[in-house]
């Protein structure tokens, strides 16, 4: 159930500036997309709509303004599709930003996102940075979880940049790909953390195949959504400027490693995101979707 909100958080919200990244190649799921974004597969579950389209339709749900939405390869085919989006559900056009990251995509995802520093219109001063993968489906009551929980720690958030997680079981995880597929290698990002003063701060973000990882462990699963202020984007612009990175999470680590903080906070195991790097992703998620729920 959506939450109402109060003025002082809509004015909240009015700092945050949505980051949908959809610039990549989908190299790993080429044999479902070899001539289309990823981000613009359909889910035949959830009324056939794109990927991209649910996202877009849970952060307008959301109030979230303004989305900006990155593109790279393929970039055309987003550009229309968010224009289809926005004729269909009858929004403004200037409620979704469309950003080019010219050929900085090639470089990995992080410079994508980098791109928008680019882009005097999205990069303030003021603003907040919610960044979200234009290739993963997330639930609902997730974001909304997630909207509440920034409001609740508005003091820590402001002046630090958050990663999310939600404890889960690996034998969990484990159970769900080995239904479909006993030998499928899917990697999972996950966070080491330490308590400080009452405060969760994060360690190191690992990433390890899961049949790596010891049945019934318990881990701190990523949430594949980062809050970042305008100071730590400018630091790693920074230091990706004189050390190579590809990822969000590799050029983290390094900031770890360098003592800069990011603070973690967790959410409901109960609300789910299905991130599609592969064909089987997809099967799992329409699997798990039956009757659009």
């Amino acid at each position: 159930m959506e939450i109402l909100l109060s003025q002082p958080e809509n004015n909240f919200k009015e700092k945050i500036t949505s980051v949908v990244l959809c610039a990549g190649e989908g190299t790993r799921a080429k044999i479902i997309s070899q001539n289309l974004p990823k981000s613009l597969l359909k889910v035949s579950s959830l009324n056939n709509q794109t990927i991209l389209s649910l996202v877009l339709s849970i952060l307008k749900k959301l109030n979230l303004d303004p989305i900006i939405v990155v593109t790279g390869h393929l970039g055309e085919y987003i550009e229309d599709s968010v224009y289809s989006f926005l004729t269909k559900n009858q929004y403004g056009e200037d409620s979704i930003i469309i950003h080019s990251s010219g050929d900085d995509y090639k470089l990995g995802p992080l410079f994508s996102f980098l791109s928008i520093t680019k882009n005097e219109q999205i990069f303030k001063e003021d603003k907040l940075f919610m960044v979200l993968p234009g290739d993963t489906v997330f639930d609902f009551n997730l974001i909304q979880e997630i909207l509440n929980l920034l409001l609740e720690n508005y003091s820590l958030v402001i002046d630090n940049s958050i990663i999310f997680y939600r404890k889960i079981r690996t034998d969990i995880l484990k159970k769900k790909y080995k239904k479909y597929y006993p030998k499928y290698e899917k990697s999972i990002s996950y966070l080491r953390m330490e308590e400080k003063d009452s405060i969760t701060i994060v360690k190191e973000i690992s990433q390890e195949k899961l049949s790596s990882l010891s049945n019934q462990e318990v881990i701190n699963q990523i949430i594949p959504i980062f809050i970042f202020n305008n100071s730590y984007i400018k630091a790693i612009k920074e230091l990706a400027s004189s050390v190579k990175f590809r990822t969000i999470r590799e050029v983290v680590n390094l900031m770890l490693e360098r003592k800069k903080q990011f603070f973690a906070i967790s959410v409901s195991p109960e609300n789910n995101f299905y991130d599609i790097d592969a064909p089987l992703d997809l099967k799992i998620l329409n699997e798990k979707k039956k009757g659009g729920q």
